[in-house]
């Protein structure tokens, strides 16, 4: 599965593939470099503990999820597919968004002026270690559809995010794991948060309970 899920990355997965004119377009970006947070015995909760590297927490890889391995991933899940936006072309770039441009950026975050268009963030990807549940990756994703309407939306019609999560079986890798599939297994759990995110996105609204 793990092989299914990161073999076959194509080469040029991390650059951004120009937008094709007219039609829908899923706009895509990934999150910054992994972050970390642990719950030990005696002690933790100190972020990025075990991403850099202090005494004390389990060591983790150098970069095991940056930007350009989180496009590759993005651009072989094809989460337009994911999130059932079939007939759209996706779009990745690179290049995170920053905080500011994330939760200040009323309209559009491209100056893209297709009608049909939508965005989906990767806000941030969290290493999750607790020494009585294990390891999980969180990831926190926000989607903004902007319609399909004739002319471009200025503002989104649509807005959700949240936090979902993927326990991991294999990261960070232990003493006599190999780190390939260490590694496999940290990027199987981020495309798996990509369906978890589909799941809560097209959840039916919860009905009105009656008198």
């Amino acid at each position: 599965m793990l092989a299914a899920v990161v073999a076959g990355f194509s080469a040029n997965a991390a650059r951004g593939h120009e937008a094709a004119p007219g039609g829908c377009e899923l706009h895509v970006w990934p999150s910054g470099e992994l972050n970390s947070v642990y719950q030990g015995w005696i002690h933790g909760g100190i972020v990025n503990g075990a991403v850099t590297g202090r005494d004390g927490y389990p060591e983790v890889p150098p970069d095991p999820l940056g930007a350009a391995s989180q496009t590759e991933l993005l651009d072989r899940a094809q989460p337009q597919g994911i999130i059932g936006l079939h007939s759209y072309r996706l779009i990745v770039h690179p290049q995170p968004l920053t905080s500011r441009e994330i939760r200040t950026t009323p309209g559009r975050l491209t100056t893209d002026g297709a009608p049909c268009y939508a965005e989906l963030i990767v806000d941030d990807v969290f290493l999750q270690q607790d020494v009585f549940f294990g390891s999980q990756l969180k990831s926190s994703l926000r989607y903004r559809d902007f319609g399909d309407g004739v002319a471009p939306a200025v503002t989104p019609v649509r807005v959700f995010g949240t936090w979902v999560k993927t326990p991991l079986k294999l990261f960070p890798p232990k003493e006599g794991v190999d780190r390939k599939a260490a590694s496999d297994d940290l990027k199987s759990a981020y495309v798996a948060n990509l369906t978890r995110f589909a799941e809560a996105l097209n959840k039916p609204a919860k009905g009105k309970r009656g008198k």
